[in-house]
């Protein structure tokens, strides 16, 4: 029996508790910023762009961003250029359309091909290697942000255009390319006026 016996009950003490973490206060959420409002400089540059077309010449905005000023601009002067692409091929489409009513020369007719051929050469001889007419940038926290006009003399489509012989001869005739020689003759004396 004195097998069986026990000892004064054992008291397990309870651990000491677990540290609480601190919890540290969550940072406040940032600022719901207002939608930004567009640049002043950028306004400054669409403004000088639009002055531009109404004077008769093709002008694009283009722009760019980066940490690296030199990366913002050629990012911009990139941009601007293929703005500039898209609104000379629009300006030769409305040529060609406005060509094809007039002189009832079906739409698909081998002699528009050459719309195309001058249309091309622009792009790869005056755009592609245009220099911005203004570049201007602007600086937010540590960005740049860029912005470049680049500009097309409408004469410089008159000019590829008459090495197109065959269509050049019918397209003089006719009001669409009126309108061409005038807008060159406008931008010209814009142009002439600026300096």
């Amino acid at each position: 029996l004195s097998g069986c016996s026990t000892s004064a009950p054992v008291t397990a003490t309870p651990p000491p508790p677990a540290p609480v973490p601190e919890i540290a206060p969550e940072p406040a959420a940032p600022p719901v910023q207002a939608p930004a409002t567009q640049s002043m400089l950028l306004d400054e540059m669409q403004k000088t762009a639009a002055a531009i077309g109404e004077a008769g010449g093709l002008a694009a905005v283009g722009t760019g961003e980066s940490k690296s000023l030199e990366l913002a601009l050629n990012k911009a002067k990139v941009n601007g250029r293929r703005e500039l692409a898209q609104m000379m091929s629009s300006r030769f489409d409305l040529l060609e359309k406005s060509f094809s009513e007039e002189t009832k020369i079906p739409f698909e007719s081998l002699l528009l091909s050459g719309f195309n051929t001058a249309e091309k050469a622009i792009i790869e001889q005056q755009i592609a290697g245009s220099v911005a007419q203004t570049l201007k940038y602007e600086t937010t926290g540590d960005t740049f942000t860029a912005y470049a006009v680049m500009v097309l003399d409408p004469k410089v489509i008159a000019d590829q255009l008459a090495k197109e012989k065959e269509l050049y001869a019918r397209l003089q005739t006719t009001k669409a390319f009126g309108e061409l020689m005038q807008e060159a003759k406008t931008f010209a004396a814009f142009k002439a006026a600026q300096k």
